[in-house]
């Protein structure tokens, strides 16, 4: 059932081969896929592609990895994420993006205050200019919110710690498309500036109480959104 692969981004078309055998009924809600090194011999490639692949897919909504268990195709309706005008939340497992939240609000405080005691001029001057290009990139939705998850990910590089990175690094695909959907209005656009801003200014100062309050401030904002936008779609 799957091909061999031949091009250099691999994972890419690891996730092109799995969405299509969806869309074709080849695969469906439930069905268990091969093991990874099973897998990966089929295709021909590298468990490290097959397993950036699989990140893509998940934060996609389209499988689901159960500890020791393997990974499954997501029971979500499959047709509309293969389409792309669909808005990715309205796909998304509530569930999915509330635990992508509550995994945020844990970690992303702690790597505000650990910030504060660690981070270099040079990791502040590049979140800085991620909030230049932010500010700049307003009407360039695209643009802006890779600026936006561009901040968070500096933020945890400033900690160095690289489950941190890791951490933000490996869910930047569906921060990304949460982001999308919460930062299309302008004023919402410019208060999540401010709030970044905050962050920044409390990061400068080394005032640890000050960045974990304005992240907690930022989060709560942002999970009011978001679910705002999941009540309305659903």
């Amino acid at each position: 059932m799957f091909r061999e692969l031949n091009n250099p981004r691999v994972y890419e078309q690891i996730v092109d081969q799995i969405k299509r055998l969806i869309e074709e009924g080849k695969l469906r809600p439930n069905d268990r896929l091969p093991p990874e090194r099973d897998l990966a011999q089929q295709l021909g490639c590298s468990r490290t592609s097959l397993r950036e692949a699989c990140r893509v897919l998940e934060s996609e909504g389209l499988i689901v990895s159960k500890p020791g268990g393997g990974r499954y195709i997501q029971k979500v309706d499959q047709r509309l994420i293969l389409k792309y005008q669909v808005n990715p939340i309205d796909v998304i497992e509530i569930s999915t993006v509330i635990q992508f939240l509550e995994a945020r609000e844990v970690l992303e405080p702690k790597i505000a205050e650990i910030a504060c005691e660690r981070a270099t001029e040079e990791d502040i001057e590049k979140m800085g200019r991620a909030l230049v290009l932010m500010k700049e990139k307003l009407k360039k939705p695209e643009e802006e919110i890779d600026a936006d998850s561009n901040f968070h990910l500096s933020l945890a590089q400033a900690t160095h710690n690289f489950v941190f990175v890791s951490f933000m690094d490996s869910n930047l695909n569906l921060y990304r498309q949460v982001r999308k959907q919460t930062l299309q209005k302008a004023e919402r656009y410019s208060e999540s500036f401010q709030e970044h801003n905050e962050i920044l200014e409390a990061v400068k100062r080394r005032d640890k109480a000050a960045a974990m309050e304005a992240m907690k401030i930022h989060l709560n904002n942002l999970r009011s959104n978001v679910l705002g936008l999941l009540t309305q779609k659903n």
